[in-house]
Parts: C-alpha cells; structure tokens; sequence
C-alpha cells in the first residue's frame, strides 16, 4: 500500500488478550469516535483477541461504506453509532460462549479426532456464524455459510468517498510455527511478511502470495480462494496447546514434497500488531494495548508449570518492549499509546480503589468464554476513560481540537451503579476477582443456587451404579466397568495415538475409522462426554454465571437486578 496524497498515513493497532482485551479495545474505539479518528484509520493490525472485534468493526465499516458514498459519506456521527451498535451487539455475541461451544457437537468433536479438521477451524465456524455472517447478509455467503477471505474488501474506493474519510485496509495476524515468522492474512495476500523484527535470521521466508497473481498454480489459486475470514481470525487466536494449529496444506514445497503450515497466535512474534504496521511505512500510529503487563513477584514459583508460565511472561515483555520502543521512535505528534502499563493514567481513573480495580482487570482471564455485563461493561468503561485521559494531555498532530464526550454510552452506567458506593465498588471488585479464575467462577459468588444444581449428579450416578451392581452379576458388572476405562484410555491416551500416527498402516486404519465413524455420525464416545459436559456448562451454569452478573436489565433498587439473589 501506498501513503495517501497528504502523506498521512494513520494505523490502528489493537492487541492480543482475549475478549478481555476486546472489550477493553471497544471503549477505546468510543472515544476515538467521539474524535472523529477513526475515519481516518488507513490500516488496521490486529493480533488475537484484538483480531476477533478488528474483524467485527471492520465489516461494520465496510456495510457503512458501502452503502453511501460521495456527499452521502457517513462523518462523525455515523461512526458513533456505529460503535454503539458494536457495543451492544459484540457483547450478545461473547455471552454466547465460544470455547464451549466448540465442543457442543458430538460428530464436530469426532471430526476434530480426524486429520483434515480441528478444534481452531471449529473455533473459526463459530466466530463467522455468531460474529460475522451477521454482519455480511445473504450476499456475503456461500451456501455452506462461509466467508471467504478474498471477499471482505471494501467495495467503495477511496475516489467515493469523502476527502477526510479513508476505507481501512484489515491485516490479521499469526505466528507460523515452522519458521517462526509473522504470518499476515489479508483479503489481498496470503503468507509470511519479511519486518525489522525477524525470528530466525537463517530461516528462509515462506512467499506472500498475492491472492489474484496470475503465476499461482490451480492449487494454489484453489487453496487461496476458499480461506475464510473465520480461519484467518481463529489462527491468530491460537493459543499453543490450547488449541491445535491451524493448518495450509499443499501452498508451499519444501524441496520436492509438500510443506503444511502450521499457524497459531500472533501474540508470539507481536502481540500489539504494530509490526505490521510499521512494514506498511504508517506515518502516524494508534495502539490500543491490553496485553497483560509483567508484574514483580516476591517469590517466584518452582513449580515447573508455574515457571514455565512465567518464563514465557518474561520473554512475551521483551518482544513487547522492543514493538513500543520503535513505536517511541515516531515522537509524541505521530503516536498514541493506550497502554495497561501507564501507571500516571490508570490509577486516577476510578474514584477510590483505583489499584484494586486495575490489578482485578488486568487480572481478568483472557478466555473466549462468556464475559459478563459487569466484566465486559466495566471494560469498556476503563478502555473509554483511559484513552479519554490519554487524550486530554496527548500532542497528536491528527486531533486539532480536544473533542467532547457524547456521554451517552451504556457502559458508563457502571459508574453511578457501582463506582460510587462503596459497599457496590466492593461488590464489583470481587466479581473481576472472581473473572481471573479460568474455571468453576458461578461457584465462587457464594451463592447456594450452583451447589444445590450440582447436588443430584452425584446421586444419579450412584442410584444408577448400584442398580447395575444389583441387576448384574459382579463378573458383567466389572467386565464392563474395566472395558469402558481401557477403551476410554486406548482412544485418549497421547502415546498410543502417536504411534498410531508414526506406523503407516495404523494411521491408514485410524483415519479409515474415524472417516467411517464421522459419515454415519456416529462419534466415539469420549465425543459424546465432552459434548455433554459442554451443553450442561451452556444451559445450566453459563446463563447462572450471566445471571449474576447482569446489569444491563436492572430493576428493582437502583444497582441491583431482582433475579441477582
């Protein structure tokens, strides 16, 4: 891409951490509308949780320019509205609950078991159905309700539309595993992005195809076209060893045999996506960081997982501090920097108990599970106020005039209900306290309601073993009993599918058997367990979470909700 006729060139960088720091980039966004900025954006870069709201406000700004164009073209106003859609709607989205989701079907669940899919590409189905198609129609879909990749540019060229409003360019980002390079998706250009940042100076490039270059092959050109935006976003959200890579087969030769590519997170090479900006030669840059910040710690763990974890801390800081050290190098007129790390900012946002309520919300997990009103409101409001602050004292050239607040935000309703009491400021601590655990958090609110639900689980299973002892003789009984564990590890235990894997004709049977088991969908039965633990999570404990946390449908006392007992 080339810079604009007045030589401003302006990215938009929105960091990795989850719909955590989703939320956190919606707040920011607010307050770059209320601006006028962000019709102004040339590029935006995103990596992980950032690519997941980058891609929903992008296809936001696409439907807004294309339908008006000219002296029609949408200002100031529009874009407003347009966030507070985002605002209301992403929300709707996140409550949905993507990471169980992704192992609500029993025949997906056994399709993951299978090579030629995998819990990212469900994850990917996931986010175009709930997040995307939405916002595309009828006519930005196929018939198996994909959205391709090549089809998500901006129809309107910059000729159309007014002279201070620009038609962004979206650039998604990942890690390749194989090379160690930064991966770039665009409706452009596919593959590894040569920057200043390079890992693995010995390691050749992978090519960055062009999706419409006439040299590509049948293959290629078949492999190209037929990437959905759900993919391109799930990779960059590829947390390793939580969820497997994505992987491209057949694009590239390593020597005569082909290579696949394996992609995951972004966050391992950039987690801000300013690298890519500053390869697109961005005259001026906004960053929107929520990434977490590497805190001291009195006494580090020994434990080999909690050191491993903190190892990884450490070294995700430094390439974070090389990214925002060639950020610094712009000077003051030509960057803004929403940065977590920005103590003099932060700590005089919130009235009292400022320090508690950042640590709480840096804490926050940064799943892609359900957020609630609270966790995602209060979010919102920290990523609006901050950069609001930010602002205020900033000497960026592209903002003439200190804009005002259109106050009409829903999330700033969070401060009146809980920021200024005391006893709710508490209340509303403990809630972001109870986010930072990654699982079992409705158990946490000390509430009766979760155990009592959990309560005839257990006495089920043991009317139904003591029927079986009773009805069966102890041979049958025990006989099944030990089959069902030794099936249940043979078909779960990592070395035994490694061998199966690693010996030609076991791998042959293995992928034989599954292709049979998916077609007559009838998955194995771990498929079914973890099926049902999923669908239990989402129809009994997830809306129980929600419950207490909503605050969008008060009524009753101000600041309380009448369900929320």
């Amino acid at each position: 891409m080339t810079q604009t006729e007045n030589n401003v060139k302006l990215g938009l960088a929105l960091s990795g951490g989850g719909f955590r720091s989703a939320f956190f980039h919606v707040g920011v966004l607010a307050r770059l509308a209320e601006a006028d900025i962000l019709r102004q954006v040339d590029v935006i870069s995103s990596v992980s949780g950032g690519s997941i709201i980058a891609a929903y406000y992008y296809l936001k700004v696409r439907k807004l320019l294309e339908s008006s164009s000219g002296a029609d073209a949408p200002g100031r106003e529009a874009y407003i509205r347009l966030v507070a859609e985002i605002e209301a709607d992403f929300l709707a989205a996140v409550q949905k609950n993507m990471l169980m989701r992704t192992f609500l079907d029993p025949v997906k669940n056994a399709r993951m078991r299978a090579a030629d899919f995998s819990s990212t590409e469900r994850l990917g189905e996931l986010f175009t159905k709930y997040f995307f198609l939405p916002l595309m129609g009828e006519s930005g879909k196929d018939k198996k309700n994909r959205i391709f990749l090549k089809d998500i540019a901006v129809s309107t060229s910059s000729e159309d539309t007014a002279a201070d409003t620009r038609v962004p360019f979206l650039i998604l980002n990942c890690t390749c595993l194989n090379t160690g390079h930064l991966w770039q998706f665009t409706s452009r250009s596919v593959g590894e992005k040569r920057t200043k940042n390079e890992a693995g100076h010995d390691i050749a490039f992978l090519e960055n195809f062009q999706i419409d270059d006439d040299g590509l092959t049948r293959g290629q050109r078949e492999i190209l076209d037929n990437v959905t935006l759900g993919q391109a976003v799930a990779a960059s959200c590829c947390v390793p060893g939580i969820f497997e890579p994505l992987k491209v087969r057949n694009l590239y030769k390593n020597g005569d045999r082909p290579l696949t590519v394996r992609l995951v997170d972004g966050g391992l090479v950039d987690n801000q996506g300013l690298t890519s900006l500053f390869a697109e030669e961005c005259t001026h840059v906004i960053c929107s960081d929520a990434s977490d910040i590497l805190q001291f710690e009195q006494h580090p763990s020994i434990q080999f997982l909690d050191g491993a974890m903190r190892a990884n801390d450490i070294l995700m800081d430094r390439i974070r501090s090389k990214s925002l050290n060639e950020l610094f190098d712009y000077g003051r007129k030509r960057y803004l920097l929403f940065d977590l790390g920005d103590h003099d900012t932060r700590d005089h946002i919130f009235p009292e108990d400022s320090a508690d309520l950042v640590h709480a919300l840096t804490r926050i997990r940064t799943d892609l599970d359900s957020f609630t009103d609270r966790e995602a409101d209060t979010l919102m409001y920290y990523g609006y106020q901050f950069s609001k602050k930010v602002i205020e004292k900033c000497e960026f050239e592209l903002i003439q005039d200190k804009p005002q607040a259109t106050g009409e935000w829903r999330f700033l309703k969070i401060k009146d209900l809980f920021l200024t009491d005391s006893a709710r400021r508490r209340e509303l601590l403990y809630h972001l306290d109870v986010g930072s655990r990654q699982m079992f958090k409705v158990f946490l609110f000390k509430k009766a309601m979760p155990y009592l639900i959990l309560l005839p689980f257990p006495l089920v299973v043991t009317l139904i073993l003591l029927y079986l002892v009773f009805r069966m003789s102890p041979l049958a009984f025990w006989g099944i009993l030990v089959f069902s564990g030794g099936l249940l590890i043979y078909t779960q235990n990592q070395k035994i599918l490694k061998l199966m894997d690693n010996v030609t004709f076991l791998r042959k049977f293995k992928r034989r058997m599954l292709k049979i088991v998916v077609t007559l969908r009838l998955p194995e039965p771990f498929s079914y367990v973890l099926a049902l633990a999923s669908w239990i999570q989402l129809t009994v404990f997830d809306p129980l979470f929600l419950r207490y946390g909503r605050i969008r449908k008060m009524s009753g006392k101000p600041g309380f909700d009448r369900n929320d007992r």
